[in-house]
């Protein structure tokens, strides 16, 4: 297990966060996806260091050991962001979001571009208003968010379920959840033995605390993300797999054509979940190409 670290906030809040790669490398934070966790980071440990990146993990409010933060908004994440960053003296680092993280990623491109060196997103969820970007999406996630945007409590069965679940036998609990997932995503957990374990701890981390967090959440990506896709104006790097039905690729071509400054990396075999770690390393070197600039 990766040692956790805390961070007391300006607002007596806990930031809880992991550290990945080479400490002496270049600081790339890690933003999880949904439920996730400081420990989804752990599933590109080894390529970071490899490629001498320093990776940063923190928690969302209401996952893992951070605090929840009642009536937060996805634009709150860009200051808890700054102060960690001002904690661990890093003046400028890059973002990596993905899944869920996306809209945490763009929004701190979007808010402190200044602080940022480097803004990708894998995997990553656009807004949800556009009813045809949500075509392809696995039927239970559409009902699950579309019942968060009228209130998050509408989803608490299903988070309990899953809660209960994973903290049961969280191993378990993926290979049946793996069902839901595409085939590369299916045999990346089949015939890698530590990303299924490493997957797993995460899931189960994200719920150690309750539901709390993953319902505000949910509520949060399914709403107005806070900001224009439009306004931001520094380079972002999408990469998207073509074999996704968490987010599908009509969502990346949906950012790439609204972020005036941003480049689509599109993978058709990979899947929600293989982009990741398949993609790791394209990933690192975009980032070193970025700092280097």
């Amino acid at each position: 297990m990766i040692d956790t670290h805390t961070l007391k906030l300006n607002d007596d809040r806990t930031l809880a966060y992991a550290c990945y790669g080479r400490a002496e490398g270049k600081p790339l934070y890690f933003i999880h996806g949904f439920p996730g966790s400081r420990y989804q980071a752990a599933l590109i440990h080894e390529q970071a260091k490899s490629a001498g990146v320093f990776v940063v993990a923190p928690e969302r409010p209401g996952f893992g050991k951070s605090t929840l933060l009642p009536k937060r908004k996805i634009t709150d994440w860009p200051n808890d962001m700054c102060q960690l960053a001002d904690a661990l003296g890093h003046a400028k680092f890059g973002v990596l979001g993905t899944s869920c993280g996306g809209p945490y990623a763009l929004a701190c491109a979007y808010s402190v571009p200044s602080r940022l060196n480097f803004v990708g997103v894998a995997a990553g969820m656009a807004p949800r208003q556009d009813a045809a970007l949500r075509k392809g999406e696995l039927p239970m996630l559409k009902a699950m968010f579309a019942l968060a945007r009228i209130h998050p409590w509408l989803i608490a069965p299903l988070m309990l379920i899953d809660r209960m679940m994973l903290m049961r036998d969280a191993q378990k609990a993926v290979k049946v959840l793996a069902g839901m997932l595409t085939e590369p995503d299916r045999r990346l957990l089949a015939s890698d033995t530590m990303a299924l374990t490493r997957f797993s701890v995460s899931l189960k981390e994200a719920y150690a605390p309750g539901i709390g967090g993953a319902m505000q959440d949910a509520a949060l990506i399914a709403r107005d993300h806070g900001y224009p896709l439009e306004k931001i104006r520094i380079p972002v790097h999408l990469y998207q797999g073509g074999n996704d039905r968490h987010i599908p690729p009509a969502m990346a071509g949906y950012m790439a054509a609204r972020i005036p400054d941003a480049s689509l990396k599109f993978f058709p075999e990979d899947g929600h979940l293989s982009i990741l770690v398949n993609r790791a390393a394209k990933v690192f070197s975009d980032f070193a190409a970025s700092t280097s600039n």
